[in-house]
């Protein structure tokens, strides 16, 4: 399967092959588990980075990870990077 034009924007050495990566390629987002918002022609993409819902946790080892507050999951849920796709549950951020 080759890799949606939403995931091409981060490149396999940021990501790997794992399920991070593998979801992204099939257009799920990684801490939701729902669909990649979709971009208009018009409209600039929409990223992890700028959601209200990308929340800095401090974990068991005492360091900082970008963490979903919607996760999909009861588990922490996997680490995310800001430059990672959004979903279709993104809410910008307010300033």
């Amino acid at each position: 399967m080759s890799p949606s034009p939403a995931t091409d924007i981060i490149s396999p050495a940021t990501v790997g092959r794992g399920s991070v990566r593998q979801r992204l390629d099939r257009g799920t987002h990684p801490a939701t588990l729902k669909p990649l918002k979709p971009t208009a022609p018009d409209a600039p993409a929409a990223f992890c980075g700028g959601c209200a819902s990308l929340q800095p946790r401090i974990i068991g080892d005492g360091s900082t990870r970008l963490k979903c507050a919607r996760k999909a999951t009861r588990r922490r849920g996997p680490d995310l990077k800001p430059d990672f796709p959004a979903c279709e549950d993104y809410q910008a951020a307010s300033a």
